[in-house]
């Protein structure tokens, strides 16, 4: 009887998927397909900081960011004073993430896929 309340309590805790945190995002992300783009995350205080890095000088900067429950990131482009945050679709999974272009005013929802630089 005991070997079983025990396994109602484990086997939730075993099966959970760990969550995202700022903390497991920290460091320099390249994407995979062209490995001209690269997404570093950064924690200064209490705020969020996405920093694009880009091949081309263009469309690149730094952004606030929040991770929402549900797969999402809340971008802000920190050198607009007029747009607010938007949402994209966001999941990491180990030493990769699938996030929703979100640059050079692109819209379509192409997903990309960054890699972890060691």
């Amino acid at each position: 009887m005991k070997y079983l309340i025990l396994l109602t309590f484990t086997l939730p805790w075993l099966s959970f998927e760990q969550a995202t945190t700022s903390t497991s995002l920290a460091g320099k992300w390249v994407e995979v397909s062209t490995r001209t783009d690269t997404l570093t995350f950064e924690t200064v205080d209490t705020k969020c900081y996405l920093i694009l890095g880009r091949a081309t000088k263009s469309c690149y900067g730094l952004y606030s960011y929040n991770l929402q429950s549900e797969n999402k990131i809340s971008l802000s482009w920190s050198y607009s004073s007029i747009d607010g945050a938007k949402e994209y679709y966001f999941k990491q999974s180990g030493d990769f993430i699938e996030i929703e272009e979100f640059y050079c005013m692109k819209v379509g929802g192409k997903k990309l896929t960054f890699k972890r630089l060691k």
